[in-house]
């Protein structure tokens, strides 16, 4: 499906823990891409989910496959909550990068939790998910959206300062 417009809620979570991250997000296409945050917020972590994320390190892949089976439903239900405070009503996707549990792309390893196709059926939209295993298997580094977004929406510039 090729359109002029897209309507996108990119939800992700890091290692600084300081919360889920949720921006909704109409993209334009008239010459170049443009795009414009609609709405976005951060949902801080509660005491349990911030103690369960430090300790991802510590737990078995079995262990990792229980979180994540949890952490999917409460990554739903953050998202859900954020649709229906900010009456969003149009969504082409729901791009959920989850959050790292494990990342060693030296060894073709990596593993996110929060993308299982549950979160497609817990939050009734299509969901594009799990952006790092295919690129770390090919050999990258993990974050194959960074140069193409880059590219698509910050080309007049030179170089950016975090």
């Amino acid at each position: 499906m090729i359109k002029n417009e897209y309507k996108v809620l990119g939800v992700m979570s890091g290692t600084s823990l300081d919360g889920i991250d949720l921006a909704y997000i109409t993209f334009n296409f008239e010459n170049s891409w443009k795009f414009k945050i609609e709405c976005c917020t951060t949902v801080a972590y509660t005491e349990e989910w911030l103690q369960t994320l430090k300790g991802l390190v510590f737990n078995s892949l079995e262990e990792l496959q229980q979180i994540d089976i949890h952490y999917t439903a409460y990554l739903a239900e953050v998202i859900n909550t954020f649709i229906a405070a900010n009456n969003i009503e149009n969504i082409d996707a729901i791009c959920s990068h989850g959050h790292t549990a494990l990342h060693q792309p030296e060894k073709a390893l990596t593993y996110q939790i929060g993308n299982l196709k549950e979160l497609a059926t817990l939050t009734n939209n299509k969901v594009v998910c799990d952006f790092r295993v295919q690129d770390v298997a090919l050999g990258g580094q993990g974050a194959p959206l960074v140069p193409i977004g880059d590219q698509l929406l910050f080309s007049e510039y030179d170089y950016c300062l975090i």
